[in-house]
């Protein structure tokens, strides 16, 4: 039994899509994409993140590299004052 899509359309007097429904269920024009849960091994989240990486300037390790690089300045002036 094939069902019709039933999609609201913007024009055509807002009928509803009379599409048959694929085997899955979904429409063609309708239907979108399956939905992907992302990645489950640690390999593969690791090659999602790094898809998007663009220069590292504001990760974790480079924020706490800055920090350290602050607090040696910090105590390097505070010792210079002392003597």
């Amino acid at each position: 039994m094939l069902r019709e899509c039933g999609a609201k359309a913007r024009t055509n007097g807002h009928k509803p899509c009379r599409q048959p429904a694929m085997i899955n269920g979904r429409c063609r024009l309708h239907g979108g994409l399956t939905r992907n849960t992302g990645a489950k091994t640690e390999e593969g989240k690791l090659r999602q993140k790094m898809a998007n990486w663009k220069h590292g300037l504001r990760s974790k390790e480079v924020r706490e590299e800055k920090r350290l690089v602050r607090e040696l300045i910090k105590k390097s002036k505070q010792l210079i004052a002392s003597i």
